[in-house]
């Protein structure tokens, strides 16, 4: 049985603390006090409460210093305060809460609200923990890379890839869709590999015209164009001994593509306007959104710089075929937004993540951060994102009606609780025990209950 959960009551009329202390020990609680804002930031660093009941009105440091001294300690930012005041105005209670209280009761405080709203804090809390522990808990397994999120069977088979080209030299091309994280995998291979202490630079291909790239990549002599008025190294000069990163090398022309091929194949650039060539040890990782292959075959990218490029290819999935990784993305995004953001809401809504889990996502990886941070934005000051946070398009998701389903009874629950089960399974990355917790079914139940249901996994 786990321990009780420890409250600290801080207030100055101590006959407000002796009504709250033996009420909260009648439910079982563990209670600590303090009679000042001085003695409870004490209490704070010496009892570690899980929750703080905090009185706005006293002497000396009154409550919202209390709260600001808190919330500026990394340790205490996210410890759950409940401030109780008579000041029951509005303006008090956004005052409040914008100071960093995460639930506001006033006085006389009724004591069945007080003990529902101290269970939802610690609840919040629990929750908290147990995403950071999960998060921790994933980020540590055997062939994770820091920076990756996902646990689907996709994303498996990219850290396979990953873990074999790693401490190598080869050239590695990455596909994928817009937003699939191409970047960030061209980062870890240089993170992870043999080449971590040397740069890692990265241009976009598709951003620049082609006498501009060219320059950009191979440097150029003083007077070599109308502006060049200083020698001045390129790129693959800075990247040197490290990691360049190509990304949409689709874009490139045929004359570009003439160049890089001599760059990635005999380790040498000149610069624009240069008479001789100069060595340069450098390791390239391109990317594309295109289909290379068909744009050999269209005459549109040299079939010689596609063999060089494509040694080690490695394809990103989208969104769309791994949704079982979407709550652990779309949670990592809202814990980067609660780091830059106050009053950050600290969980979804189960009808809000099921919108996004069965959104299709276009714009992939990149589309779910935008929308997650949109969201928390919207729901600032509130415990959870909620469907109405989300953008209308994806809200809908959690809206739209069930299919009408003709049957007899006993089909229709069966088809019902098969879909329920497969949902489960799938935002989960088929683990049973997981799957059986949102259900709220044992582990050995769901099992008894797919195998009537004659569901495999």
């Amino acid at each position: 049985m786990a321990d009780p959960a420890r409250i600290l009551i801080v207030d100055d009329e101590p006959f407000n603390v002796d009504v709250l202390e033996q009420n909260l020990e009648e439910e079982g609680y563990t209670v600590c006090t303090a009679a000042s804002g001085e003695e409870a930031l004490a209490k704070v660093a010496q009892e570690s409460p899980d929750l703080v009941l905090l009185d706005w009105m006293m002497p000396g440091m009154d409550g919202l210093e209390v709260l600001a001294r808190l919330r500026a300690d990394v340790s205490w930012r996210s410890l759950p305060v409940i401030l109780l005041t008579a000041r029951a105005a509005v303006a008090d209670k956004v005052a409040g809460l914008d100071a960093g209280a995460d639930d506001y009761l006033a006085k006389p405080v009724d004591e069945t609200e007080l003990l529902a709203r101290i269970r939802a804090q610690l609840r919040l809390a629990r929750l908290e923990r147990e995403n950071l522990s999960l998060r921790q808990e994933i980020a540590s397994q055997p062939g994770r890379f820091t920076g990756v999120i996902g646990q689907s069977k996709a994303m498996e088979r990219v850290y396979g890839l990953l873990a074999k080209v790693l401490n190598s030299d080869v050239t590695v091309l990455l596909s994928g869709e817009t937003g699939t994280g191409k970047e960030v995998l061209a980062r870890v291979i240089h993170r992870e590999g043999p080449r971590r202490d040397r740069p890692f630079i990265a241009v976009n291909c598709g951003a620049m015209a082609e006498q501009l790239l060219e320059s950009e990549l191979f440097g150029h002599r003083r007077g070599a164009f109308t502006g060049a008025v200083a020698d001045r190294p390129g790129l693959f000069e800075t990247a040197d001994g490290g990691t360049l990163f190509l990304d949409e090398i689709g874009e490139t022309t045929p004359g570009l593509q003439v160049r890089l091929l001599r760059a990635i194949q005999e380790g040498e650039i000149r610069r624009v306007g240069d008479d001789r060539d100069r060595r340069v040890n450098v390791r390239v990782v391109a990317a594309t959104h295109r289909d290379l292959a068909e744009d050999v075959a269209s005459g549109r990218f040299r079939q010689d710089l596609y063999y060089r490029l494509s040694v080690f290819p490695i394809a990103l999935p989208p969104l769309r075929e791994r949704r079982e990784d979407i709550p652990e993305l779309a949670l990592h995004f809202l814990g980067q937004r609660a780091a830059r953001q106050a009053e950050c809401p600290r969980a979804f809504a189960t009808r809000a993540m099921d919108a996004l889990c069965r959104y299709d996502w276009p714009g992939n990886i990149r589309e779910l951060q935008n929308e997650v941070e949109r969201a928390a934005l919207l729901a600032a000051g509130e415990a959870r994102v909620e469907p109405e946070h989300l953008s209308e398009r994806i809200a809908q998701r959690s809206q739209a009606p069930a299919p009408l389903r003709v049957g007899t009874l006993r089909d229709v629950v069966a088809e019902v609780e098969r879909d329920l089960i497969l949902r489960a399974l799938e935002r989960h990355g088929n683990n049973r025990t997981h799957a059986a917790a949102e259900l709220g079914v044992s582990r050995w139940g769901l099992v008894q209950k797919m195998k009537a249901l004659g569901i495999e996994g």
